[in-house]
């Protein structure tokens, strides 16, 4: 089966899902989506970037990204929030300091192992916050959602039919295959994603709210796509995963998502 139909196969599965979960006024569906990508995407950075510790290691670093992240999303509390920061990083040091196995690597195996709570627990979790913040609601996380997606569409459309004809390389260390001309596809999919969602499900944008949202979030997530690149490239994987047939694993699918979201989320709070 090509890797194209099994993409259309996990899509046929998922999306539905999804839109139920977002149109659901209960912030809860969401919530569990977000849940399975954080547990999912931790458990693929863990074994990714720390393949040799032990899988208590990489559980903890698991549970203690999950944690923290649900703390942000559901204790708006900013004391509370920082007491939370502040257990999660020292969970790390005091844990490396007791299991630090071999004393000349500690430092990186800690340092990734608290990078990868903050990068695969924190930064997709304003998803489940669009729908917690009243001003705000799902429309924002179609928003998101297709900004990011539609943006892939078109560097694939762009890349593939015009590639030929522009091959110029975007960044060939990081990422040998993205071409320059690809990315402005991508940027011309989210402006019409964009466009549609101003005409469609969210009147309230203007048409400045429409460019000063695509423009940075496109560059964003293709910047998030080349993060994830490097960090592949890095340990020497071609995929995060296997967890979504077609796609490879939850980071492969969401590494433009964990820029994006941000960005999304502290544009449409101070704006609306």
């Amino acid at each position: 089966m090509s890797n194209l139909v099994l993409r259309f196969l996990t899509a046929v599965v998922a999306v539905p899902l999804l839109i139920l979960a977002i149109q659901w006024n209960e912030p809860y569906g969401v919530w569990a989506w977000i849940l399975i990508a954080q547990v999912a995407g931790l458990r693929e950075w863990m074994k990714m970037t720390l393949p040799a510790e032990p899988a208590v290691t990489r559980w903890l670093g698991v549970l203690a990204g999950v944690a923290y992240g649900n703390l942000l999303c559901w204790v708006p509390d900013a004391h509370i929030q920082m007491f939370g920061l502040f257990g999660v990083t020292a969970l790390g040091l005091l844990y490396f300091l007791f299991a630090h196995g071999n004393i000349e690597t500690v430092a990186s195996r800690m340092s990734m192992w608290t990078l990868g709570i903050f990068y695969a627990g924190v930064l997709i979790v304003p998803l489940v916050m669009f729908k917690t913040t009243p001003k705000l609601g799902g429309g924002f996380i179609y928003l998101c959602l297709t900004s990011a997606w539609v943006s892939d569409t078109g560097a694939y459309f762009a890349g593939r039919f015009l590639g030929p004809f522009v091959p110029a390389k975007l960044w060939p260390a990081v990422s040998p295959k993205k071409t320059w001309i690809g990315s402005i596809g991508g940027l011309v999919g989210s402006v019409l994603a964009l466009v549609v969602a101003k005409l469609w499900y969210l009147p309230m944008l203007s048409w400045v709210d429409v460019f000063a949202i695509a423009i940075p979030a496109n560059i964003l997530g293709q910047l998030g796509d080349l993060v994830e690149s490097l960090i592949k490239r890095s340990v020497g994987v071609k995929d995060s995963g296997v967890l979504l047939p077609g796609h490879g694993g939850m980071l492969d699918r969401i590494d433009a998502l964990l820029l994006v979201v941000p960005y999304v989320y502290a544009y449409a709070y101070l704006r609306f």
